[in-house]
């Protein structure tokens, strides 16, 4: 929602009808002042984006979500309230936060914030991210070392 307390749409112009969160989908005067014809053609829009996910039989969901480490979270909370998707809530019985993947983009907000480093993306660890970083250095002194050989 936005300052003027209408919803926003993923995009005006490509995903007028979508929203951040797959499988919702606004339409109509929620999204401001609208004629009727308007926003039956934004209902029929979003009938037919519901239509196509039932006839597909299955949902993809992303891959590199947040996961978080129960033994080193700290209880802080912090990673909900900088969650721009809503995908992590509290457990207030173990005292730790809890991804939801179907609700997780993998945006990684939520492990830049963590003070105690409990909850990270899946599949970019620090390992993995230095190890492709190297990987592309080694590469650049590959090809400089080919191209002087081409020059001598």
């Amino acid at each position: 929602m936005c300052g003027n307390h209408f919803y926003i749409e993923k995009h005006p112009k490509l995903d007028p009808v979508g929203t951040t969160t797959d499988g919702v989908f606004i339409v109509g005067a929620c999204q401001g002042p609208k004629d009727i014809p308007e926003s039956i053609s934004q209902a029929w829009a979003a009938s037919a984006r519901v239509l196509a996910g039932i006839c597909r039989g299955t949902v993809a969901v992303e891959v590199t979500t947040a996961v978080v480490n129960e033994e080193i979270c700290c209880g802080c909370q912090t990673c909900i309230s900088v969650c721009p998707y809503t995908a992590i809530t509290f457990d207030e019985e173990n005292n730790v936060s809890v991804v939801n993947e179907v609700l997780c983009k993998g945006c990684g907000t939520c492990g830049s914030a963590c003070p105690t480093g409990a909850i990270r993306s899946r599949h970019y660890t620090d390992r993995q991210i230095l190890s492709q970083i190297e990987g592309m250095l080694n590469e650049g002194k590959i090809k400089a070392t080919e191209k002087i050989m081409e020059e001598a």
